[in-house]
């Protein structure tokens, strides 16, 4: 395990501190491993409830402000929570101290706010899906990428965790300034005369009120205006000031942050670029049909984030599970494919030769597996059995990374056949990583005398 792994296995935000990790020398011990690892979109398995449908009136119906657990769970997005655990593989008492305290304080802010005019989510409760939805979707994303780009690969391991967290805040924040956009939101505070809700001053339990109502404002009429740092604000006060410091150690990132929390980011910027690709457009809709509060459950406080057991998990609508990941794995992949660019570009690895291990094929750069890995664990570890448990778990953690190819059934190896000019043929068993052009540049030309077999028997056409 490299070095700055082996800090983020000791731990992030100790607070003794270690000097000598540039990243995560400050990080906690790391005690749970056997995390289980969401596979797929799961922003697309995130249900709203299907029962809780009411007319609108003028202001629509009152609800009560609740707390971020009541809302969660009451809409039903309980999932997302272990799933974003995962994709920023963090340690549970990591993830409950820089990323759970924001997830609570967006789902306050947002409430059961809808997202007017959207038709995905344009019901009560649409903001939180949309920031979940866009969260994960980001989250896979960075995944598939080198970061901090053009760096050495000792760089990229000590900075994955700061960049996978500053993804994670931008993703999450990324629409909190359109919180009342085509609306107007009126507070009760039990004194019997509403309130408008003004954003810059807090969220409405911050505010004191007890339950609010929404006024949907005709065409034409524009909300009041939101502050543009409203997104910083929320994040410079919910995250401890020892979170503060650990990405402040990079202050090109942190820049970087800031200026997306604001709305002054640079388009061409990494974090830009992942968190607003795909944005969808926004579809005219009807009104936002809106569920009343009397079908949520009571407020309940905020415990620690507890990571449920798979077994515990919905069956229905759950995210496909695939074998637990590690969280000092994490890096695992990227340095792989790291090292597999410098090989392959570098001439240190041939490629579509006869004897290599990596070939260019019409579906993708096909891997001889496990030879490939084994390769790569040769340089990492000293021994044969240390090197093949590496092999493995870096294996295991490019698969986890979502970049290859799956055939229909959950296969992700592949079988490809070059004929031989004298009769016979030989076949490479193999994972396929798709659209390689985003590692490797210059990508070789495709070696055309290798085809995939289908089904094990026939090559495809």
């Amino acid at each position: 395990m490299s070095r700055p792994n082996q800090c983020f296995a000791l731990a992030l935000v100790a607070f003794d501190g270690c000097p000598h990790a540039p990243n995560t020398g400050r990080m906690t011990q790391i005690d749970d491993k056997h995390e289980p690892a969401f596979g797929g979109e799961i922003d697309d398995r995130i249900r709203m409830p299907t029962g809780s449908r009411a007319t609108l009136s003028v202001l629509g119906a009152e609800r009560p402000v609740f707390e971020a657990q009541a809302l969660i769970d009451g809409l039903g997005f309980g999932n997302a929570i272990p799933a974003l655990r995962i994709k920023l593989a963090f340690p549970s008492e990591v993830f409950a101290l820089a990323a759970r305290p924001l997830i609570d304080v967006h789902a306050e802010f947002v409430q059961m706010l809808p997202v007017l005019e959207s038709s995905r989510f344009g019901r009560s409760g649409g903001q939180l899906h949309r920031a979940l939805a866009t969260t994960l979707r980001t989250l896979d994303r960075r995944r598939g990428q080198i970061l901090p780009r053009g760096e050495a690969p000792e760089v990229i391991g000590a900075q994955t965790h700061r960049w996978t967290y500053a993804v994670f805040v931008a993703a999450l924040l990324r629409d909190v300034v359109q919180v009342s956009a085509g609306m107007r939101v009126w507070m009760e505070k039990g004194t019997g005369i509403p309130c408008a809700w003004n954003p810059v001053a807090g969220s409405m339990r911050a505010c004191g009120a007890l339950g609010y109502r929404i006024e949907t404002l005709p065409p034409g009429v524009v909300s009041d205006e939101v502050d543009s740092a409203l997104a910083l604000r929320l994040f410079e006060r919910c995250v401890p000031g020892l979170i503060h410091d650990w990405l402040g150690e990079d202050p090109v990132l942190t820049a970087e942050l800031r200026a997306c929390l604001t709305g002054h980011a640079d388009p061409a910027g990494v974090i830009s670029e992942l968190v607003t690709r795909d944005v969808p457009a926004r579809v005219s809709a009807p009104p936002p049909v809106v569920s009343h509060a009397s079908e949520m459950p009571a407020a309940k406080p905020v415990a620690e984030a507890r990571v449920p057991a798979a077994q515990n998990l919905p069956a229905a609508d759950s995210p496909e599970f695939l074998e637990a990941v590690a969280p000092e794995e994490a890096a695992l992949a990227g340095q792989f494919i790291a090292w597999l660019s410098r090989g392959t570009i570098g001439g240190a690895l041939p490629v579509n030769t006869p004897d290599a291990a990596v070939h260019v094929v019409v579906e993708g750069l096909l891997l001889a597996s496990p030879r490939i890995f084994r390769e790569f664990a040769k340089q990492q570890v000293e021994g044969r059995e240390a090197a093949a448990d590496t092999a493995k778990r870096v294996q295991r953690e490019v698969l986890q990374a979502g970049w290859h190819l799956r055939s229909e059934g959950g296969v992700n190896f592949h079988w490809y056949e070059r004929k031989r000019s004298g009769g016979g043929s030989t076949r490479i068993n193999g994972v396929v990583i798709c659209d390689p052009q985003r590692f490797i540049q210059p990508l070789p030309a495709v070696d055309s005398t290798l085809v995939r077999v289908v089904d094990g028997s026939s090559p495809s056409a």
